[in-house]
């Protein structure tokens, strides 16, 4: 067995952990309200969530649905938008019932979730954080 050791930091050669270089050659995960979401619900779940998300939006829920896969839900905004490391933020729930594979509407109950979305001024909005949400029981 041979073997090499070396006791230089190689951090200067190769880049350092702490290197968190953006450079756009690979696009950001766009987060979604859950895992199992075909990208033809969440196109309009996400054109829902830029609508809930909108400033002018005075805390109405904003619905959507997708026929192909009988998936539906609604995005809320439950909180005033606020600024954060230069970003505005809002926070929200959002509902999701139905499911892909030709599941009949209403068969599965809603899912509840409650995150965060962000934006840049002039850029769509992105989820930051999301979570399933519980009702509180009694």
């Amino acid at each position: 067995m041979t073997g090499c050791a070396i006791s230089t930091p190689l951090g200067p050669i190769f880049g350092s952990a702490e290197d968190q270089t953006t450079t756009g050659s690979i696009p950001a995960q766009d987060l979604r309200f859950n895992a199992s979401m075909t990208d033809a619900d969440w196109q309009q779940a996400k054109a829902a969530l830029q609508a809930a998300m909108d400033p002018q939006n005075p805390g109405a829920s904003i619905q959507w649905s997708n026929m192909a896969t009988n998936a539906h839900g609604s995005v809320t905004p439950v909180a005033e938008p606020y600024v954060e490391n230069k970003l505005t933020c809002r926070s929200f729930v959002a509902a999701q019932s139905g499911q892909s594979g030709g599941t009949v509407r209403g068969s599965n109950p809603a899912q509840w979730y409650q995150g965060k979305s962000c934006r840049k001024s002039g850029t769509p909005w992105s989820i930051v954080s999301v979570q399933p949400w519980a009702l509180p029981r009694a």
